[in-house]
């Protein structure tokens, strides 16, 4: 059982993806907020962080900057769930290391798979997902 760091300033969003990551047998920790997220992180070192790119105060891909340079030196494979049509977003996830892109609305079957394919990495990936 892995654990799932789920970054999300919608409670809504982020209890949808703590019922899927529930059912495919792994443990959620919810963050509302960037900084949330780093404190979770430091506290409870998950294998997988999802991670919304669209916060108030720092993004998902400023967060996930800073919870690199946490020390400690575990690096979780990381998916990035966007609104965001943007090319722009996906290239700067390339760059920060992101292994997964999913745009909303979720196709969940893609999703799961994700979730299911990265959640036992510890070292950093550097393909996305598109």
């Amino acid at each position: 059982m892995a654990r799932v760091l789920i970054v999300d300033d919608e409670k809504c969003n982020a209890g949808i993806l703590s019922l899927i990551v529930t059912q495919l047998g792994h443990d959620p920790i919810e963050a509302y907020s960037g900084q949330q997220a780093i404190d979770s992180f430091s506290e409870h070192q998950p294998d997988l962080i999802l991670l919304d790119y669209m916060m108030p105060g720092i993004n998902g891909l400023m967060t996930l900057q800073q919870i690199r340079q946490l020390p400690g030196g575990k690096k979780p494979a990381a998916l990035l769930i966007t609104a965001s049509q943007l090319r722009s977003v996906e290239e700067e996830a390339k760059g920060v290391g992101v292994v997964g892109f999913l745009r909303k609305p979720l196709n969940l079957n893609t999703l799961k798979a994700l979730i299911e394919e990265h959640s036992g990495e510890e070292e950093l990936k550097a393909s996305v997902i598109t």
